[in-house]
């Protein structure tokens, strides 16, 4: 045997060799590649069990004035547990339908008044019927939440304050969107029963004797009945950072 065919023959089973060891590389939550989809399903398990906590703000609620930051806590692939607190401001989206829609004769939204900032309260549960928590997975849940707006107004005897209350007890679905390793991405829908509870804002009119200037200042009007009950509507775009022991 020659040089040459030696070179050959040598070139030939490291091809071989080398062609037998080709797999197939399939994306995982750390991105590491797996020679099967049974080392790749238990990475990917893994890698999720590593993050069982998730930071998460909500972006849809800006509009109503409410700012929530949540915290969820993975229990297990099938359940888990979020909750949260906000701060709200003035709820836009409230103040419209209370003035263009229902025709209040409350005027917490018209008259003059300065925003004091309030408080929310909110806590859910998930279930995940496929095992699929923190990955990309369809869940069920139920919540309340409390959300309470505060502003004061020009009184005839100075400042007063009052408050709109809302109370939800509901139900919703969502989606879990695993976009990368540390980041979660959280869609959901959902119904509540709603109680609503605020004082009757009323204005008067008087003129003040040093200026002669008219006046509208604000009153609670003790005689009405504020509390109701409707149905809530919810819609959620929560996006979560993961955090965990980073093992």
């Amino acid at each position: 045997m020659n040089f040459r065919t030696l070179i050959f023959a040598l070139a030939a089973v490291v091809a071989v060799d080398t062609t037998a060891q080709v797999t197939v590389k399939r994306y995982s939550v750390d991105g590491s590649t797996s020679s099967n989809s049974a080392n790749t399903t238990r990475n990917r398990n893994r890698m999720i069990s590593r993050y069982p906590t998730a930071v998460k703000f909500n972006v849809t609620p800006f509009f109503s004035g409410h700012y929530p930051i949540s915290v969820e806590q993975r229990l297990s692939p099938y359940f888990t547990v979020e909750a949260g607190l906000g701060l709200t401001l003035h709820n836009t989206i409230d103040a419209f339908v209370d003035e263009a829609i229902m025709w209040s004769s409350n005027s917490f939204y018209t008259a003059d008044s300065r925003v004091r900032p309030g408080s929310s309260q909110t806590l859910n549960l998930k279930v995940f019927p496929g095992g699929d928590s923190y990955d990309d997975g369809f869940y069920l849940g139920a919540f309340i939440q409390n959300r309470r707006y505060n502003k004061v107004f020009d009184g005839v005897n100075g400042p007063i304050a009052s408050f709109k209350q809302n109370f939800d007890q509901g139900i919703m679905m969502g989606y879990h969107i695993r976009s990368s390793d540390r980041f979660l991405v959280d869609l959901s829908f959902g119904v509540s029963n709603r109680f609503v509870n605020y004082p009757i804002v009323g204005t008067t009119y008087t003129i003040d004797p040093n200026t002669g200037q008219e006046l509208y200042l604000a009153y609670i009007d003790e005689t009405q009945d504020s509390r109701y009950q409707n149905i809530g509507i919810f819609m959620g775009l929560k996006v979560g950072y993961l955090m965990g022991s980073g093992r």
